[in-house]
């Protein structure tokens, strides 16, 4: 029998945890104490590894026709132009960042649960829970009255303010910076190409513009002091803010205006027993970089093939443990690059003269900034140790990506040999596992980190699990997966 899965919070992130599961073979009960989906603009941005995993999850192409491609990224210090980001130099399918408002990236998803028959049960929220053996009793409340279930495991991706957080008592720690940001949705007039993003930085403040659809720019400006949310934030307000920062552009038609708090904050573990946090629930980040709702889909799709397997007694209960080392190891990461782009650009003291250096248009800057584009992309990822070859722990991929797709179904095993993916097909039939093993022949299967791979094993969340030859490969079968998945 499937174990039963409990998500708290239907936001973008337990969507994706919902629709990947679901395609997976595990029908998740998805509660969430709004009646409704949120309206709020809140996220901005979907990265490109976002959009690589949403592709997978047949939503890209509804966020494509509502959302504005966005290539290049300037950061402008006084005036004057330091560097320009550029994502037509990314080795992926989808080279730039596209814009679009969060409630219209709930709205894809919400379309997409719908036509997999994934259902949410609004206005229901969590109230207690207990872990009792294998199982967690959980304690749920709708229209006034509240009762009890009981699942096998329980994931809460229920934002900042998460329920299923303080219910476990884990802390969330880190830093609150001693400033706030207004934010609106507007038309502009402007001496500068629009069409493109922009960090407008000066010792005075900063502001980011960040292009839009049917004419409209998000604008967001730093103000120093705590975060008040009693505070009226008006366009006047933002008109002043913008007169001493830049008078040249112009501002009108405001859709949406709002504040909001900076973050810097991560709880101590991702995982407790059966229950498990995602997203928001578990970190906060500057919005510098756009990394937080980006960061909580990456969480979702890592967690998934994972919790289906172990549901479906496909993987034993240990594999679940990587959830919260690899996640919480690439939010610690996270956490640090943008409290350090944050303190750079609001001209804040976390950081060092030579974290400055790095940004300044010299020639031997030019690697750090094509690997600055990298993480900003989210390709930077890397769940291995250090030493570890040929891109293992990383995100795949090939230098050749001409009809390239991965199915986050189950492992691929990509072959450039048809012979040797004949022979590597049959030991995995003769395992057994032919079912969630699929041996893929393509011309090429080189990557970045191992432009000799002839043989590549990418795990469900798009994730280089083994790269070399054909004997290495065959070993690595017979030793690591084949043994520990049958085990």
């Amino acid at each position: 029998m499937v174990k039963q899965v409990l998500i708290v919070g239907a936001g973008p992130t337990g969507m994706v945890l919902a629709l990947q599961l679901k395609r997976l073979g595990v029908n998740a009960t998805v509660i969430d104490s709004r009646v409704a989906a949120g309206s709020g603009s809140k996220a901005l941005s979907v990265n490109p590894a976002s959009l690589d995993i949403l592709d997978d999850l047949g939503v890209t192409e509804q966020l494509l026709a509502r959302g504005k491609q966005n290539q290049s990224v300037n950061l402008i210090y006084e005036g004057q132009r330091l560097f320009k980001l550029d994502f037509k130099q990314l080795n992926s399918r989808f080279a730039y960042f596209l814009m679009l408002p969060q409630p219209d990236t709930e709205a894809a998803l919400q379309a997409r649960m719908a036509e997999m028959g994934c259902m949410v049960a609004r206005g229901t929220a969590l109230v207690d829970l207990q872990q009792q053996g294998d199982q967690v009793q959980v304690t749920l409340s709708r229209d006034g009255q509240e009762y009890k279930e009981t699942y096998d495991y329980v994931v809460g991706c229920d934002g900042a303010r998460s329920r299923t957080r303080e219910l476990l008592k884990l802390p969330f720690s880190g830093y609150d910076y001693d400033m706030h940001f207004v934010l609106a949705d507007v038309k502009v007039r402007w001496n500068r190409d629009t069409s493109q993003s922009y960090y407008m930085v000066s010792e005075d403040g900063f502001f980011i513009l960040l292009p839009l659809t049917e004419g409209y720019h998000r604008i967001v400006i730093k103000v120093s002091g705590a975060f008040d949310p009693k505070q009226t934030i008006d366009f006047d307000l933002i008109q002043a803010y913008l007169q001493r920062l830049d008078p040249d552009l112009e501002i009108f038609e405001p859709s949406w205006i709002s504040s909001a708090p900076f973050y810097n904050r991560e709880t101590s573990q991702f995982r407790r027993g059966n229950v498990f946090i995602c997203g928001d629930a578990c970190h906060l980040f500057s919005p510098i970089g756009g990394f937080g709702m980006n960061t909580g889909i990456g969480d979702a799709y890592n967690l998934a093939w994972k919790l289906a397997q172990v549901a479906k007694d496909e993987a034993p209960e240990v594999l679940l443990d990587s959830y919260d080392t690899e996640r919480r190891q690439n939010a610690k990461s996270l956490l640090r690059l943008t409290d350090k782009n944050t303190s750079l650009i609001a001209r804040l003291d976390r950081h060092s003269a030579d974290d400055e250096a790095l940004f300044t248009p010299k020639q031997k800057n030019r690697p750090f900034i094509r690997q600055f584009v990298q993480a900003a992309a989210g390709y930077q990822l890397d769940y291995a140790a250090a030493e570890s070859a040929k891109g293992v722990g990383r995100i795949y991929l090939p230098l050749d990506l001409q009809g390239y797709r991965h199915q986050g179904t189950g492992y691929t095993l990509f072959v450039s040999d048809g012979a040797c993916a004949e022979r590597l097909a049959q030991q995995v039939a003769y395992s057994g596992e032919q079912a969630r093993i699929q041996v893929c022949q393509r011309e090429t299967v080189a990557h970045q980190f191992d432009p000799g791979a002839e043989c590549v094993l990418v795990r469900p969340d798009k994730i280089i699990a083994f790269s070399g030859n054909e004997l290495q490969c065959s070993r690595f079968l017979n030793d690591t997966l084949l043994l520990a998945e049958s085990a």
